[in-house]
């Protein structure tokens, strides 16, 4: 699906994810989180593994679990730092010597990456998270599989965003999202001290948060920056370079046919035969014949090579009638 792929995202920046379905969005937010591998080369996010956060279209949890598992897993890393902080904790009551100062200089990096992580907000970014997104009348003892479709996919935005990790891996997040709701995740995106990624088909959300699009199109992605209005005025100025290259091919095409058809009929074979000198008459004739033939062949082999190598004709560009007034 993907083919010879090259691209990067600067940190820091907001890329939005643009193409025809199934052309392989999907499958570039899953290669860039680890869940799918390439077939060959590599795939570098300079960042823990546990500093992603991806969003895939699904929540991939069991439906037994309830909403504060699914909010537990998300922050697992976070809720992990936080045992072991615990555990140090303990230990530096009754620990001397050597051991303590371990301990000691453990606790402090621990502490230093715990608070770089927003380990002290964590749980006012989840209750801001579900308030943001209307979820804040689900209960956190209610069972997933008792949520709605997009009950669960709110929550499970709501999880990754919650966690607040460096790297931010979204696949159509504003799918089931009230306009309050949408207009609190574009705030929450635009504020967000890392780099996010995000695949999406909404144009005005991509323009409000995306710095530079990624354009998954024939197995290839292209980069624009300039956010999303910069991606609109390169596809515009590619449109318009394509017509044209069109349009000078189709031109080209005619003018070639018709010289190869007019050709042998303008040029003349001769003059009349002067003084009964028959010889030198067939000479000129047959430089004249030569010449003419030279210039039908020529034209052929233009035109075969114009049809070979065809400029395709651009799409026609859609176009939509509302039968509403």
């Amino acid at each position: 699906m993907l083919d010879d792929v090259t691209v990067s995202v600067k940190a820091g920046e907001r890329a939005g994810v643009v193409g025809e379905n199934g052309s392989g969005k999907s499958t570039l937010l899953r290669l860039l989180a680890g869940v799918e591998r390439p077939d060959d080369g590599e795939i570098t996010v300079p960042t823990a593994t546990d500093d992603v956060g991806y969003l895939g279209q699904t929540l991939d949890l069991p439906p037994t679990h309830t909403v504060q598992q699914a909010v537990d897993a998300a922050l697992a890393g976070l809720r992990a730092i936080e045992r072991r902080l615990r555990g140090l904790e303990s230990t530096l009551t009754t620990a001397t010597g050597d051991t303590a100062a371990a301990a000691l200089a453990e606790y402090g990096e621990l502490q230093t990456l715990y608070e770089a992580r927003g380990g002290y907000e964590a749980d006012a970014r989840v209750d801001k998270a579900f308030h943001g997104l209307g979820l804040a009348h689900v209960g956190r003892d209610r069972a997933l599989g008792s949520l709605s479709g997009g009950e669960l996919a709110r929550l499970g935005l709501a999880c990754v965003l919650a966690a607040a990790p460096r790297v931010l891996l979204l696949d159509e997040p504003t799918n089931h999202l009230d306009e309050p709701a949408l207009t609190w995740l574009e705030d929450r995106l635009r504020e967000h001290r890392g780099t996010v990624v995000v695949v999406s088909h909404d144009r005005v959300f991509l323009g409000r948060v995306a710095t530079a699009v990624l354009e998954v199109e024939g197995g290839a992605v292209t980069r624009f920056g300039g956010g999303y209005d910069g991606f609109l005025a390169a596809k515009a100025t590619a449109r318009a370079r394509w017509e044209q290259a069109y349009a000078a091919w189709c031109a080209e095409v005619r003018q070639v046919r018709e010289h190869a058809a007019t050709t042998a009929h303008r040029v003349a074979a001769g003059g009349l035969m002067r003084d009964n000198n028959k010889m030198a008459y067939d000479r000129n004739a047959g430089r004249v014949q030569s010449s003419v033939s030279s210039r039908v062949r020529n034209a052929h082999e233009r035109l075969r090579r114009l049809l070979d190598n065809p400029i395709p004709r651009p799409p026609s560009p859609l176009h939509f009638h509302s039968p509403f007034t």
